[in-house]
């Protein structure tokens, strides 16, 4: 079956090939061998790299399948990302590494992903577009929690001042601890919908899917948010 994919990584493969870990359409996260690949004069050579839009086709029984098929997908617009949206690109790829489970159908989250990546190539911010992916990843996760009701009690959180997030539980009107971030109840509504065009609701929910993110990341730092320090020193 030909479907559309992104390579999300790519490592060297004994002399002339390339291990791949491609994110497919069809069949979501799925890790590939492209023999050859490595070779001068392979016409895999250009396109079995990330943020290239191509088509591909394999087989195999194993957890490692084998590439037979890589094309460039024509019908899907050109993305070039440079700079702070080249790091924020493979900042969302490594979270589908670390956290989409191979093999599983991930059809919507395709779409985000894709739509995600356009958005960093034309934005001027990177900020907005890598808060909604991580959101979307989480719904896909079955790891959502609800913006307007108290987790703790299910009581609407708009009759409250402040509240606080709990990673793997939601907002809550009572802290866990003395040190817990206080939210107001009037940025968090905004939050939910999407209204993040001012700075510090954005370095808000920035926190929370932080937060909420680690509970699946664990303790081991991101790779690709090490480059990007880096970058910036």
């Amino acid at each position: 079956m030909i479907q559309r994919a992104l390579v999300l990584h790519r490592w060297d493969f004994q002399e002339t090939s390339l291990l791949l870990d491609v994110f497919t359409e069809q069949n979501g996260r799925v890790r590939l061998i492209a023999k050859g690949a490595k070779r001068p004069k392979s016409p895999w050579r250009g396109l079995a790299q990330p943020f290239v839009p191509v088509k591909i086709e394999y087989k195999g029984r194993s957890d490692l399948k084998t590439l037979t098929l890589l094309e460039q997908d024509t019908q899907s617009a050109h993305i070039r990302l440079i700079g702070n949206a080249l790091y924020s690109g493979f900042y969302l790829n490594e979270l589908l590494q670390r956290l989409l489970p191979a093999e599983a159908e991930a059809q919507e989250l395709f779409q985000h992903y894709w739509s995600a990546i356009a958005a960093l190539s034309e934005a001027k911010h990177v900020e907005p577009a890598l808060r909604r992916f991580e959101w979307q990843l989480l719904e896909h996760l079955g790891a959502a929690f609800d913006w307007y009701h108290d987790a703790d009690t299910g009581l609407p959180l708009k009759e409250l001042e402040y509240c606080y997030f709990v990673p793997d539980h939601g907002l809550v009107s009572t802290p866990r601890h003395k040190d817990d971030k206080a939210y107001p109840v009037s940025d968090i509504e905004r939050i939910a919908d999407w209204d993040i065009s001012d700075e510090h609701r954005l370095k808000q929910l920035k926190w929370i899917m932080r937060e909420a993110l680690h509970v699946y990341l664990g303790d081991k730092p991101l790779r690709s948010r090490e480059l990007f320090q880096q970058r910036r020193k």
